[in-house]
């Protein structure tokens, strides 16, 4: 039992050397392994750790003292004497300079152009609200209501039919929303319908107009916005006539009162800075206080003169206008 045991022992020893003996050729044609990165061929883990703590744990005994002596701080130049004129240099205070750092340089929060408030632009990409020099013109269609006069049974429909007026404003706008002017205005028309009547029988042409004059101011609700609502009023002098011609000659009747109120109301739609158009709503409310007759041009004695009854009457209108710099 034995010399059974000790059999393989005796193998396992001598396997060892016999595997020595084979792997030396073998080992001494394979290449040699390369250093890993960052190492020279003749050096190891050791000429790295060496490399790291340093040049001065290289040096000779006799530079080491050198080294291991502190370095005095050199003195700091003194300061120059301040020119004239010129403010004095800062001391140094021995910190060292602020470091600079590579990168981008954000904007300071106080820097005008990030701080300046942007343009606001009209809304809507309206113009902005004209002042100064403004100018209108509108016209539509005017009907006659009330009386011409206090004497029964004298509408001024029997004297005046209906109209087509045009009417001229000039004046300037103070501010945005308020308008000061003068309007001036003549309406074209036909006879009413006894004067009409009258003109058909005795074969005389008959036509009538209608000269109001006065000053106006105006409210603009938006004047700034595309679509500007706006509302007026004014008072001043209204002359209605009404005109007969014929083979014989020509007469005429004239009205003239006091307009006590002159009512509008409308809507820009402001196109541009330069023209705007729009509806527009008018009412006229008067009253005649005198009367005149002329026959082929002159006055008709007894005839002239101050109403004795008054009453109130009044015009209105429908149409459109159009206007310059809303």
């Amino acid at each position: 039992m034995a010399t059974l045991v000790q059999g393989p022992m005796a193998l396992a020893a001598l396997s060892f050397p016999l595997t020595l003996l084979l792997a030396g050729p073998v080992l001494a044609q394979a290449p040699a392994p390369r250093p890993p990165p960052g190492v020279g061929p003749h050096e190891g883990p050791r000429s790295q750790e060496m490399a790291a703590l340093g040049s001065a744990d290289l040096l000779p005994p006799d530079r080491e003292a050198d080294i291991a002596a502190p370095v005095a701080a050199a003195p700091p130049p003194p300061p120059a004497a301040p020119t004239t004129g010129a403010p004095a240099a800062a001391e140094p205070t021995g910190s060292a300079p602020p470091v600079m750092t590579l990168g981008y340089d954000a904007p300071s929060i106080e820097d005008p152009a990030y701080d300046a408030h942007p343009v606001k632009e009209p809304a809507g990409g309206a113009p902005p609200a004209a002042r100064g020099f403004q100018m209108a013109v509108r016209s539509g269609y005017a009907i006659p209501m009330g009386d011409a006069t206090g004497a029964g049974a004298d509408e001024l429909s029997r004297s005046f039919g209906g109209q087509v007026p045009v009417l001229i404003e000039v004046g300037a706008k103070s501010g945005d929303s308020f308008f000061f002017g003068l309007y001036a205005g003549l309406g074209f028309g036909g006879a009413g319908s006894a004067a009409d009547a009258s003109c058909s029988s005795s074969g005389l042409s008959c036509d009538a107009q209608t000269f109001r004059l006065g000053p106006e101011v105006q409210v603009h609700l938006n004047p700034a916005g595309k679509v500007n609502p706006w509302f007026g009023y004014g008072v001043g002098l209204e002359i209605s006539t009404v005109s007969m011609r014929g083979p014989g000659g020509s007469a005429s009747m004239s009205l003239m009162g006091v307009e006590l109120a002159h009512l509008m109301a409308g809507v820009d739609f402001r196109l541009s800075s330069a023209l705007g158009a729009g509806p527009v709503l008018d009412l006229s409310v008067a009253q005649y206080s005198s009367m005149t007759m002329e026959l082929n041009g002159f006055e008709v004695p007894g005839a002239s003169g101050q109403i004795a009854e008054t009453a109130l009457h009044a015009w209105l209108s429908l149409g459109a206008r159009l206007v310059l710099f809303p």
